[in-house]
């Protein structure tokens, strides 16, 4: 399962007014309050963009294996970036 699946459920407290507000700006792009609410939280997280290109791409998602030191990994780039 990738991260994009995955989600998270959250009950929130919204003033009134910001209630009212919400409800009508979502009612006037005829969308549900909640999917307005979650384009708006989208639209505020900082995108994470990889460059495929990139010379970390290839470690992303790397992890030392259970049980092993970082001295074990002979990907000298893994290696130096897990010592940070």
């Amino acid at each position: 399962m990738n991260a994009e699946s995955l989600s998270h459920r959250k009950l929130i407290d919204i003033k009134p007014s910001v209630f009212d507000s919400l409800s009508r700006e979502a009612r006037r792009r005829g969308i549900s309050l909640k999917k307005h609410i979650e384009n708006i939280l989208e639209a505020a997280c900082p995108k994470r963009n990889v460059r495929t290109d990139s010379p970390i791409a290839p470690l992303i998602g790397s992890a030392i294996p259970a049980g092993k030191d970082i001295s074990s990994i002979k990907d000298e780039r893994l290696e130096y970036l897990l010592s940070k």
